[in-house]
């Protein structure tokens, strides 16, 4: 599958000799332009062209085709010539012109090429395919170019280079991005049930996504076109007179694959399916997620689910929830991918009840075609997310995670609770959301230093417990970036003190004092201000509504005047805010208050995790 510019996807497969058929009508189906371009004149018989064409074998020859559903759309083929050199051919339907597939054939085509012992492509272009030479120019392969009357001679390495390679992952960047937007900010939504009755599942949708207040269109579709709470609804997707662009569905399972044919001929580019009975139920329902799956691919639809939860988008301009989730969480900056749905829903209620928010939720459930690395790309380039949190039971393709992960972690920090850690629990991956266990996924599973190895190879901050992640994302999301591994501890008693220090030093952290002892300068809480107040022994300098930070040179506790506000909450409650003034070589980051003490332990590791190479110190509260 190749995803393209606009976020449709088309399949992609070696040309077949029963193929030929179809090239004909390709090749004739083209416009004049297109084929001069092509063959550098209107061929008389496309018969005869697509007879020669439908050959692909690694020894002489080798084509690709790029289907839209049963229709050919594009057709790449190299011909050896000598040695190690072939000349390359490249034709795209005039109606996927300008969509990028053309430069994704060329890559595939030099990829296979490369395997068959191929070396360099050469390419003789019209001179005034402008069009042809751009590709050429932007694929990023090195070009050696030389004109001839009428025509430009170009050769070109098969081996990708770095720049080629670099080039190739911001165009899938730029088509997970154009993919995604369509889940996260659609300009119109059809909830499509057997019934949107209050009580049932699409009809519990089609309230959410009406009480949010949602941008764009709304259109009920229930099958029977009888009103809905006063809204006008639809007997199917088809009658919609308005352009729809994303559907959620919420059929039976035995039924969805219907209902998204229905949406393919209605144009509707993104599906949402929180039907559940797929590939989790059994070889049945493995078989019903196919066929959805395939309708999906024929008519170019991405697809989140099936067994999913929804999606939703807290950015004002969108405020989208197409979930079951009953109230839009927080607006904030975390993007949130979860394989659970309900995990994913509960992990967002208990952030609405300590006050924390985000930016975009998506449960993918089977995780059948948009996963975690078109999100990671799509939340890379989104302005208001900048911290990514995702729970993840599997994994389609390690590999590209890595890679990707790996490029998107360098600007947007990302944190990952990984189910199915034990043999048991991967298993159980396959009952919860069907994704397919391998013996070899077991083995990882029972191996914890390889999943550690893959995150940290990606740079991902891996947690152990929801809980852990949580506290992580928080820190990263709300608080600055620690600079430096020093911490200074601000307790009230010393047993807490104790315990902090050994949960920083355990995570690497350095609690900040001179030859390793703690700072002199002590408080402790005082229940009657409200605030902090300075331990009688520490009475010769300062007093309460001070409060210390850690020198960046002398890496002990300098005094710091600070506003009382930002260590009193409402409620008298010690918490954390972030300080916009004043010298910039302590922050904040972190707070809690006793008798909470698993929450502020938790919070050093948290920070401890979020720490970046720098010696510059930070402060933590506890």
């Amino acid at each position: 599958m190749l995803v393209l510019r606009d976020g449709s996807t088309v399949a992609v497969r070696p040309i077949q000799a029963q193929d030929e058929i179809a090239l004909a009508a390709f090749y004739g189906n083209l416009s004049a332009e297109s084929q001069a371009f092509r063959f550098f004149a209107s061929p008389t018989d496309v018969r005869e062209i697509a007879k020669r064409l439908a050959i692909s074998n690694f020894e002489s020859q080798f084509g690709l085709a790029a289907l839209a559903g049963n229709e050919l759309v594009g057709h790449a083929v190299y011909i050896v010539t000598a040695g190690s050199r072939a000349e390359i051919g490249l034709a795209i339907a005039d109606s996927y012109q300008g969509r990028g597939l053309g430069i994704l054939l060329l890559g595939r085509l030099a990829e296979a090429a490369a395997q068959a012992g191929i070396q360099v492509f050469t390419a003789v272009v019209k001179a005034d395919n402008h069009r042809m030479l751009d590709l050429l120019r932007d694929s990023g392969f090195p070009l050696l170019l030389r004109s001839e009357p009428g025509e430009v001679h170009a050769d070109l390495p098969t081996a990708l280079s770095p720049e080629a390679r670099l080039n190739f992952e911001r165009r899938d960047a730029l088509a997970a991005l154009a993919a995604v937007n369509r889940f996260l900010a659609p300009h119109s939504v059809a909830v499509i049930g057997d019934s949107l009755e209050p009580e049932t599942t699409g009809g519990t949708i089609l309230r959410n996504l009406l009480a949010s207040r949602f941008a764009g269109q709304v259109h009920p579709v229930n099958g029977t076109g009888q009103p809905v709470d006063g809204r006008s609804a639809h007997r199917s997707v088809r009658d919609i007179p308005e352009a729809v662009e994303m559907a959620v569905i919420a059929v039976p399972a035995a039924s969805v694959a219907q209902v998204a044919g229905e949406c393919a001929e209605k144009g509707v580019r993104a599906l949402v399916v929180v039907s559940g009975g797929f590939a989790e139920s059994g070889p049945e329902g493995a078989e019903l997620q196919q066929r959805l799956l395939e309708v999906c691919r024929q008519a170019g639809m991405r697809l989140v689910g099936p067994n999913c939860m929804g999606v939703l988008n807290t950015q004002p301009q969108v405020s989208l929830n197409a979930s079951l989730m009953p109230d839009l969480p927080l607006r904030g900056r975390i993007g949130f991918l979860s394989q659970s749905g309900s995990l994913g829903l509960a992990v967002m209620e208990h952030a609405r009840a300590v006050g924390a928010g985000f930016s975009a939720f998506v449960s993918v459930g089977n995780n059948a075609d948009v996963s975690g690395n078109d999100l990671l790309q799509y939340w890379e380039a989104d302005a208001g997310t900048n911290l990514i949190m995702l729970y993840l039971e599997s994994f389609r393709n390690p590999r590209t995670f890595a890679r990707v992960a790996r490029r998107v972690g360098r600007s947007t920090p990302i944190l990952v609770v990984k189910g199915g850690r034990s043999a048991a629990g991967a298993r159980a991956t396959t009952a919860h959301t069907g994704a397919l266990v391998r013996p070899s996924s077991i083995r990882l599973a029972t191996s914890g230093l390889s999943e550690d190895a893959l995150f940290q190879q990606a740079g991902i901050i891996r947690t152990d417990t929801l809980e852990e992640l949580f506290d992580t994302a928080r820190v990263l999301s709300d608080q600055p970036l620690p600079a430096g591994n020093r911490v200074a501890i601000l307790t009230n008693a010393g047993g807490p003190a104790v315990l902090g220090a050994d949960a920083c030093e355990a995570h690497g952290a350095a609690p900040a004092g001179a030859a390793g002892r703690y700072p002199q300068l002590l408080y402790h809480y005082d229940a009657s201000l409200g605030g902090l107040r300075k331990s009688s022994r520490d009475a010769a300098d300062g007093g309460a509504g001070r409060v210390p930070r850690v020198d960046r040179t002398a890496g002990g506790v300098a005094w710091n005047r600070c506003p009382d506000r930002h260590l009193h909450p409402p409620g008298g409650r010690l918490g954390a805010r972030r300080r916009t003034g004043g010298p910039r070589s302590g922050r904040l980051i972190a707070a809690s208050n006793p008798p909470a003490g698993r929450l502020h332990i938790d919070a050093r590791r948290a920070d401890a995790d979020a720490r970046r190479e720098d010696a510059n110190p930070h402060l933590c509260v506890s």
